[in-house]
């Protein structure tokens, strides 16, 4: 009984549909790699595993993750494993409706974190990576929320999130026509075009870095 009811509050608020979406990054006009976030469904909420590679001014860099969210699409637990030519640091968050418990990459002990004042939602994402950002519009379309809390895992540190509820944002060449918009204004300026329907992300961009994620289509 309590899974049907739960596949029923799934079924009831949109997310991206179960499969494997595939990016590829650029930076300052320059192709870096590539990232995917494969989506899945049960009873128990929505996960998202990610893996991307890229080679940053010459350096290669790769991550997995996994973010685990709840059937109203709040973030419940949240993995990763970076490497670099140096460092393979792992990251992992979990979470309630009103605290988290964070391991950073350069702090072993465990730390706190409660939800800002403002703030009725935890997000995670973690800058560089797509997880936390592909499922962004989902999740502020299901709570409707003016602020939430980002909690960045590598640094285990929360800031305020802020969305511009009516952005003037030109519309980049080759994001679809019906594409509407998602734009962040703290802590880092993003744009997401996304498909209103499917509430897939098509083109990511971070202005401040000149970075873009463009969905691919083959």
């Amino acid at each position: 009984m309590l899974s049907t009811l739960l596949l029923a509050a799934l079924a009831a608020t949109a997310f991206p549909p179960p499969a494997t979406y595939r990016y590829t990054g650029s930076l300052g006009g320059e192709r870096v790699g590539s990232w995917s976030v494969t989506v899945s469904q049960d009873a128990q909420g929505t996960q998202l595993e990610e893996n991307s590679s890229a080679s940053i001014f010459g350096m290669p860099l790769s991550a997995t993750a996994s973010l685990v969210l709840g059937p109203d699409f709040a973030p419940v637990k949240y993995s990763g494993n970076y490497r670099t030519p140096s460092q393979s640091p792992a990251v992992s968050v979990v979470l309630t409706s009103s605290s988290a418990t964070v391991i950073g990459a350069f702090s072993p002990e465990p730390r706190q974190i409660s939800l800002d004042a403002n703030s009725h939602h935890f997000v995670v994402i973690e800058p560089g990576l797509l997880a936390g950002l592909f499922a962004l519009p989902a999740q502020l379309g299901a709570w409707k929320d003016s602020s939430v809390t980002w909690i960045t895992p590598t640094s285990a540190q929360a800031e305020s999130l802020s969305a511009n509820p009516a952005p003037s944002v030109a519309r980049p060449a080759g994001v679809p026509a019906g594409d509407v918009v998602l734009s962040i204004e703290r802590p880092v300026a993003v744009t997401i075009w996304y498909d209103p329907n499917t509430l897939v992300p098509d083109q990511i961009t971070v202005p401040s870095q000149n970075a873009v994620l463009i969905r691919e289509r083959s």
